[in-house]
C-alpha cells in the first residue's frame, strides 16, 4: 500500500514546491530600503518591533516645553504634563490635548 501512495506523495510535494510567483507591488507602494531613507531624511531612525514591524522614530527638539494645544507641539501636546511629548509615534495610549486644547485619548498599537 506504501508503494501505491509513494507516486501521489511525490506529486503532491512536486506541486507544492513550485509555489506562486510573487505578486507585483501595489501601485505607489514604497519598498522598505525607501522607506528607511525617507525616515533618515526626515530626521528619524528606522525601528523595528518584536514582531517585525517597522517605524520612523523621530525625536523632537521641542520635547519637554510647555503646551496648551497640540498645534504648540511638533508631536503630540501631553495632557498630563502640558508638554511637548519627546518621541512620535508614541504607542500604547495617552491622554493628548487636540489642536483646540481639548483631551482626548490617544492609542496607538
Amino acid at each position: 500500500m506504501v508503494r501505491a501512495l509513494a507516486p501521489l506523495l511525490l506529486l503532491a510535494l512536486a506541486a507544492g514546491c513550485r509555489g506562486e510567483p510573487p505578486a507585483p507591488a501595489a501601485p505607489g507602494a514604497i519598498g522598505a530600503e525607501d522607506q528607511r531613507s525617507a525616515c533618515t531624511r526626515r530626521g528619524g531612525r528606522y525601528e523595528g518591533t518584536a514582531a517585525g514591524a517597522f517605524y520612523c522614530l523621530r525625536e523632537h527638539a521641542d520635547a519637554g516645553r510647555q503646551c496648551r494645544t497640540g498645534a504648540d507641539c511638533a508631536g503630540e501636546c501631553l495632557a498630563r504634563s502640558g508638554t511637548c511629548a519627546p518621541v512620535s509615534p508614541l504607542f500604547g495610549c495617552h491622554d493628548v490635548l487636540d489642536a483646540r486644547g481639548r483631551q482626548v485619548t490617544q492609542c496607538l498599537r
